[in-house]
């Protein structure tokens, strides 16, 4: 089985990052011993992905490390809350064994995230004001040889003793004064740069005293590196990929041929008692009953719901020994864990659980978190890592219920780019926006009808429109995607924006360059053109809905707010009810482009519930401000 890297695809499609705004890549999955095409596979793009870019931590949570601290000679006590980046609350001992970070010098952290070190305080170091004199002058690169007037800090700490080093370098200062053991803390460090001490930024910084301590926030740059760039990157283990048959929740129960569990009880841990919430994979055969593998019907148990035994050495007995169930498909960094199972929706989120470590003295268990991960829906590929019988097999032992209780979830996307910028919370229990209604308009039909007209010949998601000018050459851009937004879309700004390199790449599209599919997969990937284009309609039918309709002079309502809507979307919100103009291809009027969508959305029209909208202060703003949408 082998991965390339490849374009998106219907199945990538029914996968997406929680919070929708991290990288992504889509990987082709070739099987050779499958009769069945290749598959296509989304993955996280560790190569611009940071600890400072993972959403924040879901729960808050502190330890007590003062039975451990004195032994460690490390301080393991930690403070977290909602909110909080893993390079906040993750020391650099945290991340020595699966990540090798204090490999790093200061110089290799700025050539690979681009920061200028001559315009970042020596404060914002904090490990240097750790470090003596003498420390500095050992591990340098010829610091002892440099004269102490040419090291600005060293200058400004001697002058607070009454020491006038004249043209001494450090080497004769230390020899001629006791000073070895004078550490930087005792100045103002905020008056100098990190390249005020000559060579500092070319010491590893596991050359510096206590480097286990220090947060990884501490360390410039270190919390922007892409993980699949640290000395040991982040990569896939393994290249086993399986389909999500379906999934299944707490009422479950028994359920034997797992392959979740720990690295310390295996990855195929039975679930004995009850609530054994669970995926059930198989392999990417998907012909049925059949031709059954030793894959088929694999079950990778909820670990919100299922804990089993975690960490090693001194730090094992943290949290109670207890870690959620879960797997290591990218190494021992963090854990995946399968979160809630919903067989109302065909859909299940996935979360990333982090550990805190001493170094070669122990590790807890992995129960820092949740933090958001991928959500999948039913038949959507996932990626399991590797299967090793050896590894897999468990020890007598079950993992144990939680006790936690299944949650009625409002909104599934809480924590998505869809709840930050929509103007119109959705509120219905346990249905996806896309299934649903919004005032009698059914959006995942209203959306089928406009990318019917739209995507004509053009390539559906992967779809890139012309180059044009709005509102008298004020807004430049391209249609992208499905449903064309244009690039200039608050919308679709909101979450290309908010991507490393967002910014450029949409001034890029204003210019008139024209995207690859490559590039609009990475910005603006389907997850997010869905998003987009729900929070959009759903705002444009609040505020229709509130419009006189001149042909009636009543409220927009039923198939005319729907034909109106549809115009807006074609010209824009300030086009004229009913208009005659056109696009730059003059293909449909805005009155055709209404009744054309009007048609398609009636041939296929079913009702999945309802939805309300509450407007905020973000939706009054958005309509107080002049027409800029596609």
């Amino acid at each position: 089985m082998t991965f390339i890297i490849y374009n998106i695809t219907a199945q990538a499609a029914n996968s997406r990052y929680n919070n929708g705004s991290l990288p992504t890549r889509i990987v082709e999955v070739a099987n050779a011993q499958s009769r069945l095409p290749t598959n296509k596979l989304l993955l996280p793009d560790w190569k611009q992905i940071s600890l400072s870019q993972l959403p924040g931590i879901n729960q808050s949570g502190a330890i007590d490390g003062s039975p451990y601290n004195q032994i460690l000679g490390y301080d393991i006590s930690r403070t977290w809350t909602v909110g909080m980046t893993p390079d906040e609350y993750l020391k650099m001992g945290d991340i020595s064994e699966a990540l090798q970070a204090e490999q790093f010098s200061l110089q290799a952290i700025a050539d690979i995230t681009s920061i200028d070190l001559t315009n970042i305080a020596l404060s914002e170091f904090p490990l240097i004001e750790e470090q003596t004199l003498s420390h500095l002058a050992n591990v340098v690169p010829q610091l002892a040889q440099t004269p102490v007037k040419d090291i600005q800090p060293v200058t400004a700490l001697l002058e607070t003793k009454g020491i006038n080093p004249a043209n001494l370098t450090l080497s004769q200062v230390l020899k001629q004064y006791q000073i070895g053991q004078m550490q930087l803390k005792e100045i103002d460090l905020s008056k100098f740069s990190l390249t005020s001490i000559p060579n500092l930024e070319t010491v590893p910084i596991q050359d510096l005293t206590n480097w286990m301590n220090s947060f990884v926030k501490n360390v410039p740059g270190l919390g922007q590196v892409p993980l699949g760039l640290m000395p040991n990157p982040i990569i896939e283990i393994g290249n086993l990929v399986m389909r999500i048959d379906a999934v299944y929740g707490t009422a479950e129960n028994h359920r034997q041929n797992t392959i979740s569990g720990s690295d310390v009880q295996g990855f195929s841990l039975p679930c004995t008692q009850t609530d054994c919430a669970y995926v059930e994979l198989d392999d990417l055969e998907n012909v049925g009953a059949s031709d059954r593998s030793s894959l088929e019907g694999k079950q990778w148990i909820s670990g919100k719901y299922q804990e089993v035994e975690g960490g090693w050495g001194i730090l094992k007995a943290v949290n109670n020994g207890r870690e959620p169930t879960g797997r290591l498909p990218f190494g021992k960094a963090f854990k995946v864990v399968v979160m809630e199972a919903d067989e109302t929706t065909d859909t299940v989120d996935t979360a990333l659980y982090f550990r805190f470590c001493a170094w070669r003295m122990g590790c807890t268990p992995y129960f820092i978190g949740p933090i958001p991960f991928f959500s999948y829906k039913v038949n959507a590929l996932m990626f399991v890592g590797k299967l090793d019988n050896g590894n897999e097999q468990s020890v007598n032992t079950t993992s144990t219920p939680t006790g936690a209780k299944r949650e009625i979830r409002n909104n599934p996307n809480q924590n998505s780019t869809i709840s930050q910028i929509n103007p119109c919370p959705f509120t219905s229990i346990n249905r996806s926006k896309v299934n649903q209604s919004f005032s009698g308009v059914n959006l995942q039909l209203l959306g089928n009808a406009i990318a019917e007209i739209e995507r004509a010949g053009s390539g559906d998601y992967q779809a890139v429109g012309v180059y044009t000018c709005a509102d008298n050459g004020l807004n430049c851009g391209r249609g992208l995607g499905r449903y064309q937004f244009m690039s200039y879309n608050l919308y679709a700004v909101n979450l290309i924006a908010g991507k490393p390199g967002g910014e450029k790449f949409l001034n890029q599209v204003r210019q008139g360059y024209q995207p690859t599919e490559a590039e609009l997969f990475e910005f603006f990937p389907p997850a997010d053109q869905d998003k987009a284009f729900m929070a959009d309609i759903a705002n444009k039918i609040q505020v229709t809905q509130g419009e006189i309709d001149p042909i009636t002079g009543q409220l927009f309502t039923g198939e005319r707010l729907i034909e109106r809507v549809a115009q807006k979307h074609f010209g824009g919100n300030n086009s004229k009810v009913d208009a005659n103009s056109s696009d730059a291809f003059g293909r449909l009027s805005l009155q055709d482009y209404g009744r054309t969508v009007l048609a398609l959305y009636s041939n296929n029209n079913s009702d999945n519930g309802t939805l309300t909208c509450i407007p905020s202060l973000t939706f009054r703003y958005m309509n107080d401000t002049p027409n800029i949408a596609n």
